[in-house]
């Protein structure tokens, strides 16, 4: 089972996401207060994702982010922002980033339990492998006003440094670049290796002229103002469809484990059903979806489709996946098996991640079915 380490030196904060997660079973949750007992656990557990808050009470956070680039490249990082404290937005994509993501307190139980299961689904994919690039890291010496010397390694042939002062960028170099043009290019760094050390007495000057935000290719989201965390806030479930009096022990299953499907963007309902097409349990967010209304028909497109690729000789149909203007229909099947025979169809938005949600249905299912 994926393993997934959250630290901060906020027991409150810690205990409350511990209970918004009791609700899950998809990973183990482990916690840490310290980046000492963080390392620790690292050195000793295989952990798919961290998240950490950037103020700890030993090891900064801005340490453990660099010992994470030298030790577990690939591994996801999620970056906890204190209230107010600006976050960067990163130009040229869309704000998240493959290995490092930056979070504010406080925040919603859903948009944390997203965040993992994105970066579970990215290392998965092999998406983490060329690592953190430098200017995605760059900001978090801004927000932890470091005085230091930077040391960057990308691959066997690169190696330069960056020199700051309570968080401002005073020089940089690497091979016989130096100033302005060297932070420019080392931002573009991949897969890099940092380090630290003492900020040299000679490198006081301040011999950069560009901006480090412009540099790393970022801007300071506005900030958002300050609001009272949802410590009562009930974990994340999905409520037990209204049509259904006494519940079965799959519909209990299936309201159990469906709240991370619901955290997915675009996520409209779910129905399980019987070999035949019959409804036997059901989730949804929108109440205008009627499952009944067309089950059986996608039943009966699915088994055509199972028919048609076997006679083909390509094996027993899985899942078949219909995208209309209107929603994306996906329909898996269950391990006849393990667990027995059941499809699963997926309804979401055409603008959701249907490819994650593909993902997301093959580990959960089998947590649905589990015998109880």
């Amino acid at each position: 089972m994926d393993k997934v380490l959250i630290v901060d030196s906020d027991k409150k904060n810690l205990d409350r996401i511990e209970k918004g997660f009791k609700e899950l079973h998809h990973f183990e949750l482990l916690t840490a207060q310290s980046g000492k007992s963080a390392i620790s656990i690292l050195k000793k557990t295989k952990i798919t994702v961290l998240i950490s808050d950037i103020k700890l009470s030993d090891v900064d956070g801005v340490q453990l982010l660099a010992y994470m680039t030298r030790n577990h490249p690939s591994t996801p990082c999620v970056v906890m922002l204190e209230p107010g404290k600006p976050r960067p937005w990163f130009t040229d994509r869309t704000g998240h980033e493959d290995v490092l993501y930056y979070l504010e307190k406080p925040f919603e139980f859903g948009a944390l339990a997203s965040i993992i299961f994105v970066g579970l689904n990215l290392k998965d994919e092999g998406l983490t492998m060329k690592g953190m690039t430098l200017k995605n890291f760059l900001p978090l010496i801004v927000l932890s006003r470091k005085t230091c010397r930077m040391e960057v390694d990308s691959g066997s042939r690169k190696k330069g440094y960056l020199y700051f002062d309570t968080g401002v960028l005073l020089d940089a170099h690497y091979n016989n670049t130096t100033g302005d043009q060297a932070a420019k290019d080392m931002a573009k760094w991949e897969s890099v290796s940092i380090s630290f050390s003492k900020l040299p007495t000679d490198k006081k000057e301040q011999k950069i002229k560009t901006k480090l935000l412009e540099i790393a290719g970022a801007i300071w989201k506005e900030k958002s103002k300050p609001k009272p965390a949802p410590a009562s806030r009930p974990p994340l479930k999905a409520a037990a469809p209204a049509a259904i009096t006494g519940q079965s022990k799959l519909q209990a299953s299936l309201s159990r484990h469906v709240s991370i499907l619901r955290t997915i963007k675009g996520y409209i309902g779910l129905a399980i059903l019987s070999p035949d097409g019959n409804i036997l349990a059901f989730d949804v967010v929108d109440g205008s979806v009627d499952f009944k209304g067309f089950s059986k028909e996608f039943n009966n497109m699915f088994a055509q489709c199972s028919k048609t690729v076997s006679q083909k000789g390509l094996d027993r149909c899985t899942g078949l996946t219909v995208h209309t203007k209107k929603a994306v229909i996906i329909m898996m099947t269950s391990d006849v098996y393990r667990e027995g025979n059941f499809r699963f169809v997926g309804i979401m938005s055409p603008e959701g991640n249907g490819f994650f949600m593909q993902s997301q249905l093959l580990r959960v299912i089998p947590q649905i079915l589990a015998p109880a």
